[in-house]
């Protein structure tokens, strides 16, 4: 079994690092992993094992995420996506399959634009090319708690903002909900600048540049209950993608990798070996939305800046 190795590099002055699970005889290029707003390089354990079987492993901490140096939110997703594509400079990995999950969708879509040559396939999950108003609402109420230093009020409103409504059918929500309440009520010291600087990066980000990606095999999903990103928000940005694919998980919402963590990995697996995604019964049919007539040259789709 591989061991951990954990490397830690200073970018402009801000510390990071990454957790990297090696595999000497790989089947297919690097998995490289950046999760959301309050996740870390530890995150995705759950789901790592088969990536592993198959894939080196590299988990990141950003600035201003897990144990990564703390990042005001006057830094935006350009100054992360330069971070991102230094270390990959600095690992000399090669070509990487990228997995991006919500917050980190900005990063890796800059990447794509500016530093193809890093990626072999792109996996998006939760991606938006801008946050309607209606979606900011629950955002601002996060980051409001936080100002105040509620962290009871933080944990609500978190419930409240990610996790799709009562009625939706989810899986394993009531365990999803606790462990999401339990981590976010635990913030305390300087985690509440922490989590409110990352939370006012996403709530400032003026949305994904007019444009498109081309050249790239594009992965984009969400759950198919997501109401922070809602599916048609994802199928916008598969839209901008030539040859993306889209597609939903069954009976999850803005969560899936947490409600269904078997079936996110499976579906992860597949896609980064390059094996066929129609067969899996826990997502809706796949669709194509960048065939509908999108120029990916022209960045004529909505939502654009």
């Amino acid at each position: 079994m591989s061991v951990d190795q954990v490397h830690r590099f200073v970018f402009s002055g801000f510390g990071y690092r990454c957790r990297v699970v090696p595999n000497p005889a790989p089947r297919t290029e690097p998995v490289v992993v950046i999760g959301g707003a309050f996740q870390n390089m530890y995150s995705y354990r759950r789901l790592e094992g088969p990536w592993t079987e198959a894939a080196t492993v590299v988990c990141v901490d950003l600035p201003g995420s897990g144990g990564a140096d703390a990042l005001p939110a006057a830094y935006g997703f350009d100054f992360l996506t330069d971070v991102l594509a230094d270390l990959l400079d600095r690992l000399g990995l090669g070509r990487v399959n990228l997995y991006a999950v919500s917050y980190a969708v900005p990063v890796a879509y800059l990447l794509a634009r500016r530093h193809p040559h890093h990626l072999a396939r792109l996996a998006l999950m939760g991606a938006a090319p801008i946050y309607p108003p209606e979606e900011l609402k629950g955002l601002e109420a996060m980051a409001e708690a936080l100002a105040s230093g509620d962290a009871e009020g933080y944990a609500r409103r978190s419930v409240r903002a990610l996790m799709a409504p009562s009625g939706r059918p989810v899986r394993n929500r009531a365990a999803v909900t606790r462990l999401l309440a339990r981590d976010m009520a635990a913030v305390e010291g300087d985690g509440f600048q922490r989590h409110h600087a990352s939370t006012r990066r996403v709530i400032d980000w003026p949305g994904l540049p007019a444009g498109g990606l081309a050249g790239i095999p594009t992965l984009c999903f969400t759950g198919e209950h997501d109401t922070l990103t809602r599916p048609d928000l994802g199928r916008d940005v598969a839209a901008r993608i030539e040859d993306s694919v889209f597609t939903l998980v069954r009976e999850t919402d803005h969560l899936p990798a947490l409600e269904r963590h078997r079936e996110v990995s499976e579906l992860l697996l597949r896609f980064f070996t390059d094996q066929p995604l129609d067969t899996l019964d826990f997502l809706t049919p796949l669709e194509r939305p960048s065939r509908a007539g999108f120029d990916v040259t022209v960045g004529a789709a909505s939502g654009g800046h």
